[in-house]
């Protein structure tokens, strides 16, 4: 009776952690063929793949991932990426997702280079969309670890309202310069719950993927912004990307964060190419 009870716990309580890191995701499937995992930016939502999805050239099955806390999901309590990570490691294996090409956003992109060198025989290739290993290296290139509890993280979450839509709204306008697509991003972030936009982003600034891109084995496809300057973007990803084996870099011009909005002819173009060749 003892040994059963022991047993019983422990069944419960891989199932629960099981089912708590499925929460961290949700999936929305359609199509057919081999697989296409999307995964979108930071705050942001699956909806941001709308007009790619439709000019994507083949027949592949989509899978389209949205997170939990962002654009209306229910949140998870923090730490809020190793659970995403945790599940989207769960839901490839769980679906056997094989032949499988990811493709990222910002945030998206830098989990899709960690699943690449996690998930080998899964993965066929990955397209990261402006994005890097460790983002944190740009803005706080003398910082290791960044703690939940700072002013930062303090006055954010504190911020009323209007001052917090104001304060998007001018940081949108820099990372899109499609005015048309500005908006859908501004509500997106606006109905983020406010903790996971403060602490997940902390976690997103805390995960450090140079080190699984050695490991990477499937081709590698970047895609890059310009709006700082073509030079001083391709110094930043030969630097962050320099343990990387093989990688094919392409900078989409006049291009802002959102490609897939500023230059979507081109990022059509490119992904294109990218899934069929």
């Amino acid at each position: 009776m003892k040994n059963q009870l022991i047993l019983s716990i422990i069944f419960s309580l891989t199932f629960s952690l099981y089912t708590f890191s499925q929460e961290a995701i949700s999936v929305a499937v359609h199509g057919d063929g081999d697989p296409v995992l999307f995964l979108p930016g930071f705050a942001n939502s699956s909806e941001v793949w709308n007009e790619t999805t439709a000019k994507i050239e083949g027949t592949f099955e989509y899978h389209l991932v949205d997170y939990a806390g962002f654009n209306g999901k229910e949140p998870i309590q923090k730490p809020w990426l190793p659970q995403v990570n945790t599940a989207l490691i769960d839901y490839i294996q769980s679906n056997k997702l094989t032949n499988l090409t990811i493709i990222g956003h910002s945030l998206g992109g830098t989990i899709a280079a960690y699943l690449a060198a996690e998930l080998k025989t899964h993965v066929k290739q990955i397209v990261i969309v402006d994005a890097l290993p460790h983002t944190a290296k740009l803005i706080f290139p003398n910082l290791t670890q960044i703690d939940y509890e700072n002013p930062f993280s303090t006055s954010q979450l504190t911020m009323d309202k209007t001052s917090f839509k104001a304060m998007i709204e001018q940081q949108v306008k820099m990372m899109a310069f499609n005015e048309e697509k500005q908006p859908n991003i501004i509500d997106w972030i606006l109905n983020t719950d406010r903790e996971t936009y403060v602490y997940g982003y902390i976690d997103y600034l805390n995960f450090n993927a140079t080190s699984y891109l050695e490991q990477i084995e499937c081709p590698v496809y970047i895609f890059g912004a310009t709006s700082y300057g073509e030079e001083q973007s391709r110094l930043t990803y030969a630097d962050q990307y320099k343990t990387l084996k093989n990688y094919n870099l392409k900078m989409a011009p006049n291009s802002a964060h959102y490609i897939m909005y500023d230059q979507p002819e081109w990022f059509y173009q490119n992904l294109n190419l990218a899934l069929n060749e």
